[in-house]
């Protein structure tokens, strides 16, 4: 059985938190930043 740190969140309630649910206008610019991030981020490394 896994000991669970109760001091611990996971990543989904931090941006629950930070950004708002899923489908809040914050939470979906925030989505497509990252994805915009995360996709110059492998042009980047392909270009290495």
């Amino acid at each position: 059985m896994k000991k669970i740190n109760k001091n611990m969140t996971s990543f989904a309630s931090h941006l629950d938190e930070q950004y708002g649910k899923r489908g809040t206008k914050k939470r979906e610019q925030y989505e497509e930043e990252f994805e915009s991030f995360k996709r110059r981020v492998m042009l980047h490394l392909r270009a290495s």
